[in-house]
């Protein structure tokens, strides 16, 4: 899905994808407020902590296709070798 993307809208779509989770669950993560940035040579995402948060089965379902976006999203980038950088914890199965 995200082949076609250039690196910069690899680095937006993160970014949303990460606040979005957070926002879905609730979940405020400071470090990725706070730290998520871009620079002249690389992005640095930082995995949500959304992803680590249960919940009822509709948020769960929502998050569990995030955090496949967000493979997606870094596998991409990774191909495309972007600069972008995943930090933070992984959730599971990731």
């Amino acid at each position: 899905m995200y082949q076609a993307y250039a690196c910069p809208q690899l680095a937006q779509e993160a970014q949303a994808v990460s606040t979005r989770a957070a926002s879905l669950s609730g979940v405020q993560d400071q470090k990725r407020t706070n730290d998520g940035l871009a620079t002249a040579t690389a992005v640095v995402i930082f995995w949500p902590a959304a992803f680590f948060v249960g919940g009822d089965k509709q948020t769960a379902a929502e998050l569990a296709q995030m955090k496949g976006q967000m493979v997606a999203i870094e596998q991409a980038a990774n191909a495309k070798k972007c600069g972008i950088q995943f930090q933070g914890q992984r959730p599971p199965g990731t």
